[in-house]
């Protein structure tokens, strides 16, 4: 049996700062000092609806797994405060949706959920390998919560006793969810998260604040426009935040931590997406697991060239009173990047800042396949760094130049602003019909017009009877009707397999003339054949069916020169005329075409001996 121990030493090279995908039996004792986690999350209780929101409380159930006891003092700031949230995880975007107030922490009980309690008989305290229940209920009494701009996450400090205007009735402070983002008949498909993480000052001293949240999936229940439900499913991931649901519903996910130095991290995960029309929708999802000093800048590097479109934001709402402004970033296309950002911390320490517990998402679509990219977060506030890297995917840096002319693709086709990636000399010259991003003369062209094969199928100039994006003018059509021979096969009179058009012998080949026939010699690899074995039982017993009847060439007998579908001596003199007469070339080495296509019997581009033991040896058999 691996010990946890174990189990912690492979998590930490895959999950830095102690994160771990444990979902098992937690051991009391494994980490250095106070270490809580949620070990799970029973249930979650709704209270109902009001202005478009419904609120929700999480059930949680705290852990010391550490090797020391941790403070849990109702009468300062020596206890836990637990923020709860929401996440929807719809097609390839996963987005915070709801978020709560904190819950503080009043006595801890001493139970047995992740390992053996050593109760300390003391509720100020909870003890090693203790675990403390709070219900649903009680993690929704609005009186106990407070709010959360005042609460280093990094440290585990808040000023105590909390202030906090007046709860609106219902909703105020709870987990608070907009029924537009619950309503299934706009959300289809999607899959929903809850999330608690407790913050607390002693279990942040001892280096243990990275795996204080865990998630669990629930589903969400009621009628389309709320109010709405929410029942656990699965289990509680602990020590896990809930982007890493992400990653676990979608392996293509790429997740990185992207830690603060000497402060706290955040986590950051996106995806690349192929769409119709050539570009790539590009996601990224960042969540602050506890860095007080938040980040104010999210930076995508764009390779020169490269076109960019429909760029997004989504963020999550404050409430009930928080200080914080609620006004999107900006996300603009400039200077190599795309980047969003909210207003600097000098000019309002309020501004809508990603600070802790919370998840925003970037997003916009390029014309530019992906490949491993470093994104930018710019901190919100004061302190060094200013910026942290983080190693996620973006718009590949290999220039696309289909035409090899060394301008980009997309610069071939516009030339952008003065000053811009594209204003290059010999920009603009491309053609793009069909606006893919792609020069029209790196384009299909089949019929040699210089307008791509879909212009010219979009715009009425050819059709396409069977959809398959060739022009019909490009298509096979033997009897040259105009109409492919696909949309408008020809007739095979003589049901020889070679469609009338193409057929040298459109209504005389014998029944059964080009198949087989079910006896011949049966070689093997010696060079030994033998006849008269059937072709099954020749590969029974190991051995290669060669057919010795007739053969077939495009609907006619090989060597039948009448076309009466037979061979006979009239047959033989038009064989001998091709071989020695006025039919063959000079030096009668290389006989005509006509020749080569009724008399070259074993296709070696010549009329030889060869060819007439062959005709021989089909009229009289071996």
């Amino acid at each position: 049996m691996i010990g946890r121990t174990a189990v912690l030493a492979v998590a930490a090279l895959l999950l830095p700062r102690g994160l771990a995908a444990d979902d098992g039996p937690v051991v009391a004792g494994a980490g250095t000092g106070p270490d809580v986690i949620v070990g799970n999350m029973p249930n979650v209780a709704a209270f109902g609806s009001a202005n478009g929101i419904t609120a929700f409380a999480v059930a949680t159930t705290s852990c010391n797994i550490g090797d020391q006891v941790l403070r849990w003092s109702a009468g300062n700031n020596q206890h836990p405060v637990i923020g709860q949230n929401m996440y929807r995880l719809n097609g390839d975007r996963f987005e915070q949706i709801g978020m709560s107030w904190l819950k503080h922490g009043f006595a801890a009980l001493a139970e047995n959920l992740c390992g053996q309690c050593q109760d300390p008989h003391n509720q100020a305290l909870l003890g090693v390998g203790c675990s403390d229940p709070y219900s649903a209920g009680l993690n929704g009494v609005q009186d106990l919560l407070g709010p959360r701009s005042p609460v280093n996450a990094d440290t585990g400090f808040f000023p105590y006793p909390f202030t906090a205007p007046p709860a609106s009735p219902t909703i105020g402070r709870r987990l608070q969810v907009h029924n537009s983002d619950l309503d299934p008949a706009s959300n289809q498909g999607a899959v929903y998260f809850v999330e608690a993480h407790y913050v607390t000052a002693d279990d942040a001293a001892a280096g243990n604040a990275d795996n204080n949240a865990s998630y669990r999936p629930v589903t969400i229940g009621g009628p389309s426009g709320g109010p709405y439900s929410a029942l656990v499913s699965g289990v509680t991931q602990r020590e896990l935040p809930a982007i890493h649901a992400w990653k676990m519903a979608d392996p293509s996910v790429v997740l990185t931590n992207v830690l603060v130095p000497n402060e706290g991290m955040f986590i950051a995960a996106a995806k690349a997406v192929p769409m119709d029309n050539g570009f790539w929708g590009y996601e990224y999802a960042v969540q602050n697991l506890n860095s007080d000093r938040s980040s104010a800048i999210f930076r995508v590097p764009i390779p020169p060239g490269a076109i960019i479109d429909n760029i997004g934001f989504h963020d999550v709402d404050y409430h009930s009173g928080e200080p914080f402004v609620l006004t999107d970033w900006v996300g603009v296309d400039e200077a190599g990047y795309v980047t969003w950002a909210c207003e600097p911390y000098s000019i309002n320490p309020n501004a809508n800042a990603l600070r802790w517990g919370t998840l925003y998402n970037f997003r916009f679509e390029a014309n530019v396949e992906p490949a491993a990219s470093t994104v930018i977060l710019g901190l919100f506030k004061p302190g060094l760094p200013v910026e942290i890297p983080a190693v996620l995917i973006g718009p590949s840096f290999d220039v696309i130049d289909c035409n090899d002319n060394t301008l980009a693709d997309a610069c071939d086709i516009a030339c952008g602003p003065p000053g811009g990636r594209c204003d290059l000399p010999g920009c603009g010259a491309a053609l793009d019909c069909n606006s893919n991003a792609v020069p029209d003369e790196c384009e299909a062209d089949c019929n040699n017009n210089y307008v791509a094969d879909s212009c010219d199928i979009s715009s009425g100039a050819s059709a396409d009877c069977n959809t398959n994006t060739v022009p019909d003018d490009c298509e096979p059509d033997c009897d040259g009707d105009t109409i492919p021979d696909e949309c408008d096969r020809p007739f095979d009179i003589d049901g020889d397999g070679i469609l009338n058009c193409l057929d040298l012998c459109p209504e005389t080949t014998p029944s059964g003339g080009c198949i087989c026939p079910p006896i011949g010699e049966c070689c093997f690899a010696l060079g030994i054949c033998i006849p008269d074995i059937p072709p099954v039982t020749c590969i029974e017993i190991g051995g290669i069916p060669e057919c010795t009847g007739s053969l077939c060439r495009d609907g006619c007998l090989v060597a039948d020169a009448d076309r009466d579908g037979d061979r006979d001596l009239a047959d033989f003199a038009s064989l001998g005329t091709c071989f020695s007469g006025p039919r063959a070339r000079p030096g009668f080495q290389v006989p005509s075409e006509e020749c080569r296509l009724l008399f070259d019997w074993d296709n070696d581009a010549d009329i030889d001996l060869i060819d007439f033991e062959s005709f021989q040896t089909s009229q009289t058999g071996p």
